[in-house]
Formats: C-alpha cells, structure tokens, sequence
C-alpha cells in the first residue's frame, strides 16, 4: 500500500485502476480515513452514475460508518435498491482489507414540473467576506481539514467552509456538501468555545437532506449539539450555500469515555 503524496490542486483520493489511494489529506482525526472523505467520495460515485443514467436531482443520503477504514488503498461497490420513473435508491459500499467499512444509501427525484409552485426566496450571504477562523487543532498532523478553507461567522453562529483540493478528481456538488457536513460536531466545539467531556465524538453515521443541489464552492454550516450521560450525543445542522438556505444533516455520536489518566 502506498499513500500519494499531497499536492494543493491534486485530488485528496485518487483513483488507480479498480482502486482508490487516499492521499495524507484523507486522514481523520482519529487516524484513518476521514468519515467526510468516506461518506462524500460514496456519494459522489452514486451521483455521478445518476447523472449518466438520467435519474434527476440527488435529494438524500446516509453513510453509515460501520468500522474504521484504514489510510489503505480501498474498492467500492455499488448496487442499485430500485430505479424507477421518478424516484431512485441506490446503494454505495467502502471494502477494504476485505471488510466492509461503510455504506451509503442514496436517493435521485426526476422532475415533475409544478408549474403554480412559487419557490422561497433565498437570503444572500457573503463568505468571501468572513475572517478565517482560529480554530487551533489538538493533533500536530495533516488531516482532510487541511484541504479545505474555513471562515468564521460567529455573528450567524455559522462557519463556512469551501475545499482547497477536490475531494476526487471529478468532484459533484452533493458529495463535496456530504464531506463538509461531517465537519459539524467539530464546529459546535469551536462555536461554543469547549469541547465535550469525553475523550472523542466519532459519528457512527451522517445523513444529508437538500432541497436543491449548492451554487458557488461555499458551504454554510449552522451546527447544535446534544450530548448525553449514555455515551450517546446528535448534531444536525442548517446547510446554506452563498444564496441561502439549502438542507439539514445529522449525525449519530458516539461520546468516548476520558482517558484514565485524565
């Protein structure tokens, strides 16, 4: 196994034959792959193949991380759940050292014109205008934050994020929103000024619904948390793009005791 070396145009995954290479900038916190880098490249395969096949607009999707993956070369696998005239489910798998790390399930709506529907206005936002923020990160190593710009609205209890490198070298508009949207967890933390009694807060899944695919390369994120006694916590988030509002995600935590010599 070997792990591409990181350019700043060069994508954070590549694909070698049958096969995907995560670069460094693949990395998660928690050593492995990403679950941003995993729940976005799975989705973007599936919209790519649902634009080829001509299933519409992708409105929905769930990964959910069933085991960590390793900073290893991995295949994918996809299955189709039901192709049908107007609505389409489709499923995206993540193998590697011969083991199912992670499953996407994902739905396309085709058009049906509504010609009397009056759409809600969108609300204008400027990023480019934010300052960069001042996150300061606990681990001294490069991970998938690396590869993206964050900017700080702490007015709007936001931050935005737009990617320095393509997640993959033909990155689609859901799937790079799905990668940013697993950032959300670590965006309370920032936004609140603490993190969680815990030792980590891994999310077992994330799901993302849009109303409309993003506009521009800036993805908003209103994140809120809850955490519980149990080991168990939610983070959803409102998801904007520069015109406005455009969907929701949410992820399942998994709240890590403290190390004992805490």
């Amino acid at each position: 196994m070997t792990i591409s070396a990181v350019e700043e145009s060069a994508p954070v995954v590549e694909r070698i034959g049958d096969a995907w290479r995560p670069t460094r900038h693949a990395m998660g916190p928690f050593g492995g792959l990403h679950g941003g880098v995993v729940s976005g490249l799975l989705t973007s395969e599936l919209e790519a193949m649902a634009a080829s096949k001509g299933w519409g607009q992708p409105v929905s999707a769930t990964a959910y991380l069933v085991r960590p993956a390793p900073l290893e070369d991995f295949e994918t696998q996809t299955e189709i759940v039901r192709e049908g005239a107007r609505l389409t489910v489709v499923e995206n798998s993540l193998v590697a050292g011969g083991k199912l790390r992670s499953k996407v399930s994902m739905a396309f709506l085709n058009d049906v014109p509504v010609p009397d529907m009056v759409p809600y206005a969108d609300e204008h936002s400027a990023p480019d205008k934010l300052s960069p923020w001042d996150f300061v990160p606990i681990f001294d190593f490069k991970t998938y934050l690396s590869a993206v710009e964050v900017r700080d609205d702490r007015d709007a209890r936001m931050v935005w994020v737009r990617p320095k490198q393509p997640l993959i070298s033909s990155p689609t508009p859901f799937g790079q929103t799905m990668a940013i949207a697993d950032y959300a967890t670590l965006f309370v933390t920032y936004l609140d000024g603490e993190r969680p009694k815990a030792g980590g807060w891994p999310n077992a899944d994330i799901s993302l619904h849009l109303s409309r695919l993003p506009e521009g390369e800036w993805i908003g994120v209103r994140p809120r948390s809850s955490w519980h006694p149990n080991g168990t916590g939610f983070t959803e988030a409102e998801i904007y793009d520069a015109r406005g509002w455009i969907g929701r995600s949410g992820q399942s935590v998994a709240l890590l005791p403290m190390p004992e010599n805490d």
